[in-house]
This record gives C-alpha cells, structure tokens and sequence, in this order.
C-alpha cells in the first residue's frame, strides 16, 4: 500500500550550476545548502555570502535569495524542508525560537569536517525515509528524523546560540512576541491578546512579524498552538474532553474543528493512526 501524502513536503537535489537552483521554492521552506566543494557567491535579502567546502547556509521562509556566481568545482547538496512539516515537528519550542533568530540574523555557517558530515548524513537519512512510499509509519519516522536533523544542527550552533541570551527584557518585540506565545498558546490564541501584552496594536504585531519572519502572528500561534495539540494527542491517557480543556477550547466540537484544520484529520483518526 502506497501512503497518500504530500510529495513535495521535503526535497533534496544536488546543485552544481546556477540554473540548478531554478524552480526551487523560498517562499514556503526552509532551504538548507550544503556545500561539498568549490566555492560559490549568494546573496540573502541582498546581503553577499561566501559558500566554499563545509559551508552551511540556511534560509528561512520567504528569503530573497540570490546565486550571484559559482566556480566550475562548486557542488553542494540542497535541502527544502515545508514551514508546515517543520513546524509540526519542531523538538523543542524554546529551542526553536533560538534556532530561528540564530539563523536569522546569521544565514551561512562555516562547519568543521566532523559536523557536515553529521548534516550530510542527516540529510540523507530524512529522504530515505521520506521516499520509503510504503512504510505504513513512513510520516511518523519522518517526523523523528527531522527532530534529529535539527537537534544536531542546534547542537551544532549551541554555543553560537546561547551567546545570544535572548530574554524578555533585552529581546526585541519579535523575540517577546514568540516568547509569550511560547508561554500562553495553550490558554490564548487571539492576535489581540499578545498585542496587548507587548503594549502595541494588532496591525503593528503583524507588521513586525512579517518583517521578521515572513509570517503573521496568527501563523506562529498556530504552529506553537499545533505541536502542543500534537503532544497531547499522542498521550493516549487523555481523552478527547481533556485535551480540548487542557487547550481551553470552549467545547469538543469546536476541538475536533481545530485539529481538522491544522493536522488535516479528526482527533480519532490522528490516534487511530498511533495503533
């Protein structure tokens, strides 16, 4: 039996040229270069970057990207993740805002030997598993793979990261924002809400978030919201009525509305697929 799912959810191919890199998508992905060898000139939201050997670059969704000029030995292996498939499998939610602004403001990281083959290997693992078609858990393998992609990518920049010491008082108004949703989604998922938190309009929240990230502040509710209701629904010692309390809806129909909406399925069919 063939998996009916999205095919085009995750996608490796290997650049060499700069034609290669026609057709790919940075409007919904997050892309992810890794480069084998030679050496090769990008522009990121028209800033200049230098790929050579065991260079990594990240961009987050709705970059503008640019391939200014590669050498005849440049070859580098590039990897598209989907916003949504990311974002539902994201290990850890305070981690990931890190992970996020690090790669933010710092797109293309020089990796030792011993770390690109980690991502390399990585990499390759995530499309196995994604293209074994007839794998009745092939999604769910999928979704641990790309945990450990990404936990040894933030292993990787840990000390990187934690240089930032993001904190509330000293972040900016994204990195609050992302915080208090961290904190809140469970009990508020209203634009409003968080705007009144951070002593700013409705309209201005969305426009620094689109600034920052390319998403609305619905978006990234919705996402956080998403892999506390994924967590939940995998604990099957709750019940439907208690997860739907747990998340502060105000009934279960309005509960299973929800879950339709953002995993594509029913609340039963979601843990049928956990049996």
């Amino acid at each position: 039996m063939i998996l009916e799912e999205n095919n085009n959810e995750i996608i490796s191919r290997k650049v060499a040229r700069i034609s290669d890199f026609r057709g790919l998508n940075f409007q919904k992905y997050f892309v992810h270069i890794l480069c084998l060898k030679g050496k090769a000139t990008i522009k990121i939201n028209g800033n200049p970057f230098k790929l050579d050997k065991n260079s990594l670059a990240i961009l987050l969704p709705d970059v503008e990207f640019e391939i200014v000029q590669c050498d005849e030995k440049f070859e580098a292996t590039c990897l598209s993740v989907s916003f949504e498939i990311m974002s539902k499998n994201n290990p850890d939610i305070s981690w990931g805002i890190k992970g996020y602004l690090f790669s933010k403001e710092t797109p293309v990281v020089k990796l030792s030997k011993s770390d690109a083959d980690v991502c390399s290997a990585n990499f390759k693992m995530l499309m196995t598993k994604y293209q074994d078609l007839y794998h009745r858990f092939r999604m769910e393998i999928v979704g641990h793979q790309l945990q450990i992609l990404v936990m040894d990518m933030w292993n990787i920049f840990s000390s990187e990261i934690q240089k930032r010491n993001v904190s509330a008082q000293k972040g900016n108004l994204f990195e609050r924002y992302l915080q208090l949703v961290q904190q809140h989604c469970m009990e508020n998922r209203t634009v409003e809400f968080y705007a009144e938190k951070l002593f700013i309009t409705p309209k201005y929240l969305t426009e620094i978030s689109k600034k920052a990230s390319g998403k609305t502040p619905s978006e990234w509710i919705e996402n956080y919201t998403t892999r506390h209701l994924i967590i939940l629904l995998q604990n099957t010692q709750l019940n439907f009525s208690e997860i739907a309390n747990t998340l502060h809806f105000s009934s279960l129909s309005f509960f299973s509305r929800y879950v339709r909406k953002v995993l594509g399925c029913s609340p039963s069919q979601y843990r049928s697929r956990l049996v």
